[in-house]
């Protein structure tokens, strides 16, 4: 056997053991040879291509145009990807086609001048691009891929319709496109940097950034970068959410804290200057009364008198209710036995009341303090407005989820349900027993619960004596509402 005959079958050895696809084609695109993977992934037998024409690999509205492409290479031979930034598809014998990458080279077959493909069948890439476009895609925030040039690859309907743009009006345009035009010459050279070393991290820490709509309005973004290895290359991938909501949320809660911190100034200052001034005019014209003055006189004055300890008792309370919407930062052990045993103790009920615990719940860590102050006006509120001679208040506790469970019931007269949904705003005073007091102590309480993350419910049924306070609150430390 000659030295080139012995090549021959080595090569062909070697090519029909390779995973990627090999033909070799004549100038008119006869097929001279296959190998054995290339009419695997055709559905044919390797004689049943050798001699036909490459053509029958294509869909049929390729061939009319493979033909000018096939006599341009011919014109300008060399190796170089074959449909460079198209998609290309091969057609099976059943007539189904496949995702493809080709790559050419010109070579001397058999004496003739003939051109080297090879092929890989990209089915399984296109199938796990996707699906990674779907997961994309279906993103509740924007995400977007930008290439190592700066040019968006990939953005998702989410993030489209936050910024105001169509589906085809993004792809392929600078990132830039969505800054404002103050910060897009200093983006281009951060963006390079993150791509010649990218990491997973918040961009702009620190900072307020903000994108441009289509329109023209700038919106504030927070937005996340991380890197990704595609076919393409390294590609920066970009989450982006529209704090436009948060923010307005934000400036909306800073302007009611500012307006409570002024009512609280008014209500310490200029409240109470002037009711003071009224108490030493009463007593000013006590001392100023002759001795035979009508009785009623007297009467009126120790009225008013009243009035004013109760105006003075009302500013008090307002100023607990404003001091209870600032977060504890003193957070302790919390054992709900003890924290009870101490409510009892400094405040006995009367002899007539009996109080019963089932406090079941893990000590855990909290804002002291804010729970105290809770259950003391739940429990003062019991056992203020009992109505009968003889009463039961019982307290229980349980552990559920990330919440602590502390009921507080009592047999009394009960909350009627057409009045529960107000129960809990300020000044409300839902029976006559409470009309002496400034109906405070549920508002107060349920401010203190939820602004310690928690929540506060009421539990009174008409026709049935006895109302329960249930309160859920956080037993861990969270980072959401804590710092």
């Amino acid at each position: 056997m000659s030295a080139e005959a012995v090549t021959s079958i080595d090569m062909s050895l070697l090519a029909n053991a390779l995973p990627i696809g090999i033909a070799i084609a004549d100038a008119d695109g006869v097929l001279l040879f296959v190998n054995a993977e290339m009419a695997r992934m055709a559905g044919y037998a390797v004689d049943d291509l050798v001699g036909r024409s490459v053509d029958e690999l294509l869909p049929q509205r390729h061939r009319a145009a493979h033909a000018q492409h096939r006599a341009d290479y011919e014109r300008a031979p060399g190796p170089r990807a074959m449909g460079a930034g198209r998609e290309l598809f091969a057609l099976r014998r059943d007539g189904s086609e496949f995702p493809v990458e080709v790559g050419l080279r010109p070579l001397s077959y058999a004496g003739r001048q003939a051109v080297l493909a090879t092929i890989i069948d990209c089915t399984e890439r296109r199938q796990i691009e996707s699906g990674f476009r779907a997961v994309i895609e279906a993103a509740p925030y924007g995400m977007l891929m930008v290439d190592d040039r700066g040019h968006i690859v990939l953005a998702n309907e989410h993030l489209r319709s936050t910024f105001g743009y169509a589906e085809s009006e993004l792809a392929g345009r600078p990132i830039e496109t969505l800054l404002p035009d103050r910060h897009r010459q200093a983006h281009v050279g951060m963006r390079d940097a993150f791509l010649k070393a990218p990491s997973r991290r918040n961009m702009g820490e620190g900072r307020d950034l903000t994108g441009l709509r289509k329109d023209g309005v700038e919106i504030p973004v927070e937005v996340g970068l991380s890197s990704v290895t595609t076919a393409r290359g390294r590609m920066a991938l970009a989450s982006v959410v529209d704090l436009t909501r948060r923010k307005r949320a934000e400036m909306q809660l800073r302007d009611a804290n500012a307006q409570l911190e002024e009512f609280v100034y008014v209500a310490s200052h200029d409240l109470r200057s002037p009711l003071r001034g009224i108490s030493h005019l009463v007593d000013f014209i006590r001392e100023d009364l002759p001795g035979d003055v009508d009785a009623s006189v007297g009467s009126h004055l120790d009225r008013m008198h009243e009035r004013i300890h109760r105006m003075e008792n009302l500013i008090e309370d307002l100023l607990v209710y404003a001091r209870a919407g600032k977060r504890s930062g003193k957070y302790e052990r919390i054992e709900l036995a003890a924290l009870v045993d101490d409510l009892v103790s400094l405040d006995p009920p009367p002899s007539t009341m009996a109080v019963v615990t089932d406090l079941q719940a893990q000590p855990f860590d909290g804002a002291r303090t804010p729970l105290a102050t809770v259950l003391r006006n739940l429990y003062s509120n019991a056992i203020k407005h009992h109505d009968t001679g003889q009463g039961c208040l019982q307290l229980r506790s349980r552990d559920e989820g990330e919440h602590v469970v502390i009921s507080v019931q009592d047999d009394g007269p009960g909350i009627p349900e057409v009045v529960q949904g107000r129960a809990f705003r300020l000044f409300q005073t839902l029976t006559a027993s409470e009309r002496k007091g400034s109906g405070l102590g549920l508002a107060v309480a349920k401010r203190l619960v939820e602004v310690h993350g928690g929540h506060i419910d009421l539990v009174s049924r008409d026709g049935q004596r006895g109302t329960t306070f249930v309160v859920r609150w956080p037993r861990f430390i969270r980072s959401d509402l804590d710092d």
